[in-house]
């Protein structure tokens, strides 16, 4: 009588622990970088939905998204470079949020993260 083999072998699973640690490495490095991301598009975004929020100028709603990032500790984002605001209308404002981010992964290898987005802000009174 022969056995068929069930289930996995060792290489097998030394294999998928090996894809599932390349992964958590991988993962490890874009989570931080997403989450800033995430941060800054939500201090630009919240602009339009709070009314406490009183904006004059440009030099206004850039001193608002300073101190949010401040805030957020969000400090691998340089400000003057990722964000320009611009006057679109009347009491409106349109900031584009583009950059990249390179986390170091190998010896010479980097993961590349790239940004570009585009928001209208409009100030409630």
């Amino acid at each position: 009588m022969r056995h068929s083999q069930k289930g996995a072998s060792f290489f097998g699973w030394l294999a998928v622990i090996a894809l599932l640690i390349f992964a958590l490495v991988i993962a490890m490095k874009l989570v931080p970088i997403y989450m800033d991301h995430f941060a800054l598009r939500n201090i630009v975004t919240s602009i339009n939905e709070d009314p406490s929020v009183k904006i004059r100028s440009l030099r206004d709603l850039n001193s608002l998204i300073d101190k949010g990032m401040q805030i957020n500790s969000i400090r691998d984002i340089d400000a003057k470079e990722a964000i320009k605001v611009t006057a679109s209308g009347n009491d409106a404002y349109t900031v584009v949020i583009k950059y990249e981010q390179r986390a170091p992964m190998f010896n010479t290898v980097d993961l590349l993260v790239h940004f570009d987005e585009t928001h209208i802000v409009r100030p409630l009174k």
